[in-house]
C-alpha cells in the first residue's frame, strides 16, 4: 500500500523570501543565553530548526520552558507575535515574550514553549482518531470575526488591514512572479519535463476567476510541523509568517497538495462549517498550481535534490482537469517519498 505525498521539511515559501539561514556557533548561543538570560546550561538543546532560523530550548533560573530563534530578519517573529496577541484565547498561539539584536546581524526571538510534536509525525491512525478537534481548530482560524479589518493579502501589523484591494488581486500579482522562462529555466536546471510549468502556468491563471473573495483569515503554511500535538489535543499553532486575509481554501488545499486525504473532504469540512463552497475543484487547482511553481523555483534555487525528485515523481497528478486552458493529464499513483504503514 502506498503513503501519502510528504511535505518538504523546508519551508517553502519563507525560504524564497530569505534565501540564507543563520550560522552562528553553539557556543556563542550558550553563551548568549547563560548571560543574558539566565539559562539553566544543562537545559539548553537544539530542536528541529527551520530553512531560515536556529533553534534551541532552554528552561531559566524560574524553571520556565522557552524557547530562543535566531534569524537574519525579524519580520517572522513579529508575524508570531502579532498572532498572538490577536489570536490568543480563540486559538493556541505561543507567546512571544522577547525580540531583539543577537550578534550585530541577526535577531532573536524568545517564545513560550508548548510541549507537543508536529503534526506530519503522526501516524494517519491517530490523526483520524483525532480529526474532529483538528478541524475544529482549523474551522476557528477561517471562521475568526476580521470585520475591523479591510484589504487581502499579507496583513499591516500595524493597521489590521490586507495590503490588496481584492483576493484577485494579490493572486495576480503573485502571479507575476511566475513567467514562462524564469520557471521553464528552473524545471531545465532539475531535468523537469518543460510542459509541466506551461500547464501549471495555465491551471493557475485558467482557475484564477474563481478564487473567492469572502474575506477569511488565512494561516499561509497551516498544519503539518505548523501544528503541534500533545495528549490527542491541538497545542498549538506556530508559524504565522505567511498570515493574511483571503480564501480559506489556500490553506485547505495545502494539505492535499502534500498529503492526500489527511484531512478528509473539502466538501463536508466546507459544509460543516457553513465556509463558502462553490467552485472548490477550480480554487483547489488554482492552488495546487501556484504550490507547484513555487516549489520547482525552490527546488532549483536552493538545490535540493530530494524536491527536485519528488517533482520529478509526483507533480504531475496536481494537474487539474478542471484548467479550461490546460491540457488533461491524468494523475500519477501517489506514495510517499516516507512510507508511513
Amino acid at each position: 500500500m502506498t503513503g501519502p505525498l510528504r511535505k518538504p521539511t523546508e519551508d517553502i515559501h519563507s525560504a524564497t523570501r530569505k534565501p540564507m539561514k543563520t550560522t552562528h556557533s553553539t557556543e556563542e548561543i550558550r553563551h548568549f543565553l547563560q548571560t543574558s538570560k539566565g539559562a539553566d546550561p544543562s537545559s539548553i538543546k537544539s530542536l528541529q530548526e527551520g530553512h531560515s532560523n536556529q533553534a534551541l530550548y532552554f528552561e531559566n533560573r524560574r524553571g520556565d520552558k522557552l524557547v530562543l530563534r535566531i534569524a537574519l530578519g525579524e519580520d517572522d517573529f513579529l508575524h508570531d507575535e502579532y498572532a498572538h496577541e490577536k489570536l490568543h484565547g480563540r486559538l493556541p498561539v505561543p507567546k512571544v515574550l522577547e525580540i531583539g539584536m543577537f550578534g550585530g546581524d541577526s535577531f532573536y526571538c524568545i517564545s513560550e514553549y508548548i510541549d507537543g510534536v508536529p503534526s506530519d509525525t503522526i501516524k494517519q491512525a491517530e490523526i483520524d482518531s483525532m480529526q474532529p478537534k483538528i478541524l475544529n481548530a482549523y474551522a476557528a482560524i477561517f471562521t475568526i470575526d476580521i470585520s475591523g479589518s479591510s484589504g487581502y493579502g499579507p496583513i499591516d501589523l500595524k493597521t489590521d488591514n490586507g495590503e490588496f484591494g481584492s483576493w484577485h488581486e494579490k493572486l495576480a500579482c503573485e502571479l507575476k512572479r511566475f513567467d514562462a522562462e524564469s520557471v521553464r529555466s528552473h524545471a531545465t536546471n532539475i531535468g523537469l519535463d518543460l510542459t509541466l510549468t506551461d500547464k501549471f502556468i495555465a491551471q493557475a491563471t485558467g482557475n484564477l476567476p474563481f478564487a473567492s473573495e469572502r474575506r477569511r483569515l488565512v494561516h499561509g503554511d497551516l498544519g503539518f510541523d505548523n501544528m503541534l500535538i500533545c495528549n490527542g489535543e491541538v497545542a498549538a499553532f506556530i508559524d504565522w509568517a505567511k498570515i493574511s486575509y483571503g480564501d480559506w481554501m489556500e490553506d485547505f488545499a495545502n494539505f492535499d497538495f502534500w498529503w492526500p486525504g489527511r484531512h478528509g473532504d473539502k466538501q463536508a469540512f466546507a459544509k460543516q462549517y457553513g465556509l463558502d463552497a462553490e467552485h472548490l475543484e477550480e480554487r483547489e487547482a488554482l492552488y495546487w498550481a501556484i504550490t507547484a511553481l513555487e516549489t520547482i523555483r525552490f527546488a532549483d534555487t536552493f538545490k535540493k535534490q530530494e524536491i527536485s525528485q519528488w517533482l520529478h515523481d509526483y507533480v504531475a497528478s496536481k494537474l487539474s482537469h478542471r484548467t479550461r486552458s490546460a491540457e488533461r493529464k491524468e494523475p500519477a499513483v501517489a506514495h510517499s517519498l516516507v512510507e508511513t504503514a
